[in-house]
């Protein structure tokens, strides 16, 4: 009797412990958005200090890395489409500007100031897309919460704070490069991020004006209306209700087709040539982190149309499927999407690729059901660290081709490819897992 007793002692002792344990880990409100301004504020001060400090660093090393800046994202390009806009001459004309008129609007006051007002905003963006990842993941976590979301039983419920998921994003090589040399992809991501942020906020209208911006900005994103409109139509991630899918669909279209009118009635209908048909037919070749300029430098001229309507629709052609298979959560939908984009567009850079990843943190208790985490992180290493070193042994020694670089980028695709296979598997074995826990301690094998 007396060892049951001391049993029982030893049990609700342990029991106390664990509680008094989770009680120390449980940070407050007030300091997790202490932490979230101080990883905000460090991030982006890192950025100011470097571009100020070093800019001929920056221009001499970084400004002209084909894995940081594309045809469609450089400064430099936007540099010269405000040069000849001040002259009156349409920034289109010249052959050389391919970016949207919402940049040339929203720079053309900047074109006259310090560089250091320029340096400013590229900072001030980076720190807006670390902000809204941040509360995307808060919003989340939430929502799980009000609405008591069905986990797998037994499971240890894992989530990343918002002042985390800031740091990884603005921590990131490949997000504080993009930064330093300012490419206009990071506007395309406060665009993506509002939208996802709006939407999970259940503010469609203006996740919907969100994603046309993105649209415009990168073409792209136009992808992310799909899940954008069925986050609209659900009630609680559980009953969809068409009429206002095809609403929300109908109000993207309306947003893009206004901001076409406006853009036409300021710049004249070649814009839509120098934009969007550019980047759809793929007119510069430049070497870049994606498949198709090598592919198209090789490929017949009579074959070039076919395999462009191919490769365009390689990508495109997911944004149904994935968003209809993960219907019940449009969020994950939206993540996937972003993560197909940074793999199959025509222009990729380092950018793209920074942007997924820090959209991982927003689904952390899939982290546990990837099984390919090492291949993956491998194959985007190696890709990302071969990159220049093949460039310089091709352009600068002479001694590599073309196809040093492309090889890198290959394994660099294949990186993102296989961590989308596997996040898209994970989400698929945890959703058998809920439903059917049983099935825990199976192997899953699909015939």
């Amino acid at each position: 009797m007396s060892k049951n007793r001391a049993g029982v002692a030893l049990v609700d002792a342990l029991r106390k412990g664990r509680s008094k344990d989770t009680t120390k880990q449980t940070i407050s409100p007030a300091v997790e958005h202490k932490r979230l301004v101080i990883a905000l504020l460090t991030g982006g001060l890192l950025r100011l200090f470097v571009l100020v400090l070093f800019p001929k660093l920056i221009h001499e090393y970084l400004s002209g890395r084909v894995e940081l800046s594309t045809p469609v994202t450089s400064y430099k390009r936007l540099q010269e489409g405000l040069y000849l806009s001040s002259l009156g001459i349409s920034p289109y004309d010249g052959g050389v500007f391919h970016q949207s008129p919402l940049l040339l609007l929203a720079f053309k006051p900047l074109y006259y100031l310090p560089a250091v007002f320029t340096n400013t905003v590229f900072v001030a963006a980076d720190v807006l897309v670390a902000w809204l990842l941040a509360r995307i993941v808060d919003m989340r976590e939430r929502q799980l919460q009000q609405t008591r979301h069905a986990g797998v039983p037994g499971e240890t419920h894992f989530t990343c704070r918002p002042s985390v998921v800031a740091m990884l994003y603005l921590f990131n090589p490949l997000a504080i490069g993009t930064s330093l040399v300012q490419s206009t992809i990071v506007f395309s991501h406060i665009a993506i991020a509002s939208a996802l942020y709006f939407g999970i906020q259940g503010m469609i209208d203006w996740a919907v004006l969100s994603t046309a911006i993105a649209a415009h900005l990168s073409l792209y994103p136009a992808m992310l209306i799909a899940p954008i409109s069925l986050i609209a139509a659900s009630n609680n991630g559980v009953v969809l209700n068409r009429s206002r899918v095809l609403l929300a669909v109908l109000k993207f279209a309306i947003a893009v087709g206004l901001l076409h009118l406006v853009f036409v009635a300021l710049f004249g209908a070649e814009y839509f040539t120098a934009t969007v048909d550019f980047t759809l037919r793929v007119v510069d070749l430049q070497p870049n982190m994606g498949l198709f300029w090598y592919f198209f430098i090789e490929i017949f001229d009579e074959f070039r149309s076919f395999f462009i309507v191919v490769f365009q629709l390689t990508a495109l052609a997911f944004a149904v499927p994935v968003s209809w298979r993960f219907r019940h959560d449009p969020l994950f939908a939206s993540v996937m999407l972003v993560g197909i984009i940074s793999a199959l567009k025509s222009y990729p850079a380092w950018g793209d690729l920074a942007l997924f990843l820090s959209l991982l943190p927003v689904y952390a208790d899939l982290l546990k059901y990837l099984q390919y985490t090492f291949m993956s992180a491998n194959l985007l290493l190696y890709g990302i660290g071969l990159a220049p070193v093949f460039w310089y042994l091709w352009i600068d020694q002479g001694s590599g081709n073309a196809n040093f670089f492309y090889a890198a980028t290959l394994v660099y695709e294949f990186g993102q490819i296989s961590l989308l296979f596997d996040l898209g598997s994970a989400m698929l074995r945890r959703e058998l897992d809920i439903h059917q826990p049983e099935t825990r301690t199976r192997t899953v094998v699909q015939e």
